[in-house]
């Protein structure tokens, strides 16, 4: 079964579960177990939701809104709220991997404008628009009371200039009720095995020794002498062979000549990776009384990676309250979140030290005879080796205290105006901290160093809003809103630098030790976004709906003439089902909806307007990449001829401005139909939308002959977003003779489609995607199309090789579609094969529950789309000579295994096919299974507790991909720290 059957035959299952009720939901009213599970969905059309400044009413939304249901991912060891966030949410796809530092990619409604420019959505907490792009790590999930998603321009407008790619609406909780006492804890294990295997000693010798005979070369070298079977050394084989060009008295196999690094079969993986754990635990204390409400958290996330060393640690204390004076006319509050976030340099290093520890030959020992670090020999590659990077990064932290709040208070002078007004920040503060004691690894001198930064970032958010409700003759319902919101945000940070220490103790490594390489600098930046917004929402007895908003944003990152920018949209509804000649009897509830708007974009740098002059105290380029290409164009010069001390600099030009840069602007059009059927059991929405983003800031890539300092952002291009998204959900009971109480039952799923197009790019800034500069560019295809040599099979013969004028080519090796049919393959060859960007992105919740028991099942999924499959260049014997290689190298193409589709090891390849390294990134992941039980009443009574619920549960436990992947897993494909398989025990409970 492919992947795209099962999704299918998922989404159909939520449709034919519904329908089946059909019968039972037109006849008589069933039992009344049934009746409540009609009537808790019929009570989420009444729900109130956060849709910008304002609340609404799910039923009167005419906008593309989602609502996160917390109770599904409540349990779930992310760390990260848009983590666990992956397939709950219809149009918006979430990317990460298991890093414990890892944030989260959010795209809503498919890839946006991708290399273009900015693509990430806008975050607001509890009002205040954070200065974060991923992740959202620095938030109790625990903390969390709700999660909007406001996708479509109608609906994002309000916040104009910064929504083109969506908003992420997050409430934190608030007291209610009576004094109640929570906590939580969990314990997760956390495990994973990479399937591809790096070859041991003897394995590399085997693979050293049939790739230098397919070349035709001597295999003897500076680690491996053969006794051949035949002289010269031919396909016969060898008999023996001596690992290790140097030997001690007693006959011992050493690498270097001063017999420091024995032969070894080390185990790099094994090495570097591990079983780790996560620990998450929290408090909060809730309480309410008729005219104040309180709530307090405190929350402590320690996580700890597969890859050894790596961590992240967070705590994070959460404070709200509200306060009603003056017989409820007067409402003061605040929402208050600090947090504390503690990660070392290992997790920023990962992905590098997995690399390494495939590439690293395990003929290399770990320590040195006398315990220094081994490393590189003769006939190894020249780079540090895993253990040594992973234990010398460990130490190095990087801190980040974080603050975001505000204090607002509501005056409501008359019945039905509220006025509204808010103070809040997101201040935070960054150190770093890097030592290096430098050293040797084998053959490499590492010299010591220090590095160390302290930076800041806040932003003061003002927002004054006046709300008004009316209503006239009992049908005519009016939401009249003004504000005024002013942003003004700063940073400034430094860094210093030194080295030539004379001791790595932790007591004396610090700046003002350094000997060598001293030096330090410095940035800062900042900007103000000044806005006025109106927004009006109409209601007809239920049935007819209407919003109207406009949205003024001025930015200081734009130059005078275009420094403000206009933001409108449109919706309205039809609730056919309110209408008088509505007779469908299965049929709840049917909304009708349409929107058109605008939303904008302005995350440019604030200089861009103006051309840039820097020092570069250099005598050399700083864009050179080696000796032999270094140029005199550093802005430090000798004027006065003494040859010695603190050379005058000038300036150079660093980039050129664009006095005439004006908003980026996205317009788009969404249609949409709400329903509820058979007695509310089956609901559903479904959008449609077509988004066109023009003047898209961006940045050019001029020609090597325009000079250094070019580059300047402009206005360019249109980019054509469209799709549709489908969100389905069915609750059901059962009622069974051996059953003392109902079954229920509750299925959700969504699907969306998304592509985008390229309609038109400036000249400057089409040679930046791929193409061929002529007839095969970028224009009316997907912003992420692959462009290429493309693969036609393997070359089974010598007269295939000579029929084809390939560069490298040989018997057993790969060859490349001959696209022109001229005999030769070149660079007219290369064609667009394909693109990066998903078909459909998917996801299932199962919950079923009975009694005190529940079992939750969640899937999640991609079709389509290809990914890069790096790890294939490990089974490439020439693509480095002493690197390590996997052991897919014995299943390459031979005489006897002329079926394998992986090329017979050679010392040269020639031109590689590129589609051979790209492969479906489809897959279906079983992203959740857990089982809960909630601790009778009764037994807690004695203790004097609420509520006690234990829980176990599993992550990433299993994943479908298509056939004839060779990936491991297509959401970390490469070597990103990959996404491990989670287990987690845990329990919630209140007093």
């Amino acid at each position: 079964m492919t992947i795209s059957q099962l999704l299918i035959a998922a989404l159909g299952c939520v449709v034919v579960c519904g329908v089946a009720n059909a019968q039972s939901a037109t006849a008589p009213a069933p039992a009344p177990a049934a009746d409540q599970s009609a009537d808790t969905d019929a009570t989420l059309l009444e729900e109130v939701i956060v849709t910008g400044y304002t609340k609404e009413k799910k039923k009167d939304v005419v906008g593309a809104v989602s609502t996160v249901d917390m109770t599904e991912i409540q349990d779930r060891p992310t760390g990260s709220i848009m983590q666990s966030l992956q397939g709950q949410i219809a149009g918006v796809q979430i990317l990460t991997d298991g890093n414990p530092s890892s944030g989260a990619t959010v795209r809503i409604r498919g890839q946006g404008i991708s290399r273009l420019g900015f693509n990430d959505p806008l975050y607001i907490v509890d009002g205040v628009p954070l200065n974060a792009t991923s992740g959202l790590q620095e938030l109790d999930q625990d903390s969390i009371e709700s999660v909007q998603i406001l996708r479509d321009a109608a609906s994002a407008s309000i916040y104009g200039a910064r929504a083109a790619n969506g908003v992420v609406l997050i409430t934190t909780k608030h007291g209610s009720g009576h004094m109640v006492l929570s906590f939580a804890a969990a314990e997760t294990r956390q495990d994973f095995n990479f399937s591809l295997h790096p070859l041991n000693t003897q394995q590399r010798a085997q693979a050293w020794y049939t790739r230098s005979i397919n070349s035709g070369e001597n295999p003897n070298n500076a680690l491996y002498t053969y006794t051949c079977s035949a002289n010269p050394c031919d396909s016969t084989g060898f008999t023996a062979v001596t690992i290790g060009g140097y030997a001690d008295s007693a006959g011992k196999r050493f690498l270097d000549p001063g017999l420091t690094q024995p032969v070894s079969d080390t185990n790099w993986l094994g090495e570097v990776i591990e079983q780790s754990r996560i620990l998450d635990s929290s408090a909060s204390l809730s309480n309410a009384t008729e005219d104040s409400h309180f709530y307090s958290a405190v929350n402590f996330y320690d996580a700890r990676g597969i890859v050894k060393k790596s961590e992240f640690k967070r705590f994070a204390l959460t404070v709200n309250s509200d306060h009603q004076l003056f017989d409820n006319k007067l409402t003061l509050g605040e929402h208050l979140l600090f947090t504390n976030q503690l990660e070392n340099e290992t997790n920023f290093q990962s992905s590098f030290i997995i690399a390494q520890a495939f590439e690293t030959q395990s003929i290399i020992p770990v320590y040195t005879v006398s315990g220094g670090w081994g490393g590189p020999a003769a006939g190894t590659t020249d780079h540090r080796q895993p253990v040594e990077i992973l234990n010398n990064s460990a130490n190095n932290v990087r801190r980040l205290n974080k603050f975001v709040g505000n204090l607002y208070g509501e005056l409501q002078p008359i019945d039905g105006l509220t006025l509204r007004s808010s103070v809040g920040t997101d201040y935070g503060q960054n150190y770093y901290r890097n030592y290096f004691p430098g050293g040797t690894s084998g053959n490499i001198l590492l010299p010591d160093s220090l590095n160390t930064s302290y930076g800041f970032n806040r932003s003061i958010t003002i927002s004054d809003t006046a709300d008004y409700q009316r209503t006239f003759r009992d049908r005519h319902h009016f939401d009249a809103l003004l504000g005024y919101e002013n942003i003004d945000y700063v940073t400034e940070g430094f860094a210093a630098f030194g080295s030539g220490f004379a001791s790595a103790a932790d007591t004396y490594t610090f700046l003002n030790q350094a000997t060598q390489n001293i030096g330090a600098t410095g940035a800062g930046d900042s900007w103000t976004l000044r806005s006025y917004f109106s927004k009006m929402n109409y209601d007809y007895d239920g049935k007819y709906l209407a919003s109207l908003t406009i949205r003024r944003d001025g930015s200081s990152r734009f130059g005078a003439n275009n420094r403000w920018g206009n933001f409108p949209s449109a919706a309205v509804g039809w609730r056919l089902s309110q209408e008088p000649f509505f007779k469908v009897n299965f049929i709840n509830d049917l909304k009708i909806r349409a929107s058109l708007g605008s939303n904008g974009n302005q995350e440019i740098s604030t200089s861009a307007s103006a051309t840039v002059f820097s020092p570069r105290y250099s005598t050399t380029s700083l864009f050179a990449d080696f000796p032999c290409c270094q140029q005199e164009t550093g802005t430090a010069y000798d004027l006065n001829g003494n040859n010695s001390g603190t050379l005058p600099s000038g300036f150079a030009k660093t980039a050129t401005g664009n006095p005439n840069l004006k908003w980026e602007t996205s317009r788009q059009l969404n249609l949409g139909v709400d329903f509820a059927m058979f007695r509310h059991r089956l609901e559903g929405s479904l959008d449609i939308y077509r988004k066109r983003t023009s003047d898209i800031l961006t940045v050019t890539n001029p020609l090597a002959t325009a000079g250094e300092g070019a580059q300047q952002v402009v206005n360019g291009g249109d980019v054509d977003n469209k799709g549709w998204e489908l969100e389905l959900s069915h609750r059901t009971e059962f009622n069974f003779k051996r059953l003392s109480a109902p079954l229920k039952i509750h299925v959700a799923a969504n699907l969306s489609h998304s592509t985008n197009t390229i309609v038109a790019l400036p000249a400057n800034v089409v040679n930046s995607f791929p193409g061929n500069g002529a007839n095969l560019t970028v224009l009316g295809r997907s912003l992420n199309s692959l462009f290429g040599y493309v693969g036609d099979g393997i070359f089974q013969s010598a007269a295939e090789v000579a029929a084809l004028n390939q560069p490298g080519a040989y018997v057993g090796g790969l060859r490349i579609l001959d696209v022109n049919g001229d005999g030769k393959i070149d660079a007219s060859d290369r064609v667009f094969y394909g693109t990066s960007d998903p078909k459909y992105i998917f996801g299932v919740n199962f919950d079923v529950n009975y009694k005190d028991w529940a079992i939750n099942m969640a899937w999640q999924g991609v079709n389509g789309g290809l990914v890069d499959n790096s790890l294939k260049h490990y089974q490439f014997t020439t693509e480095n000579p002493g690197s390590n290689w996997a052991t897919g190298v014995f299943n390459t193409w031979s005489p006897t295994n002329t079926g394998s589709p992986n090329p017979a090891p050679h010392d040269g390849y020639g031109t590689l096919p590129d589609t051979y390294f790209w492969e479906s990134g489809s897959y279906i992941k079983l992203r959740n299974l857990a089982v809960s039980y909630v601790v009778p009443a009764s037994l807690l009574s004695r203790v004097r507790m609420k509520e006690l619920r234990v829980y176990l549960q599993g992550e990433n436990l299993l994943i479908i991909k298509p056939r004839g992947t060779t990936l491991q897993d297509p959401e970390t494909a490469g070597t990103s720290f990959p996404v491990p398989k989670r287990y987690t025990l845990g329990f919630r409970g209140s007093f």
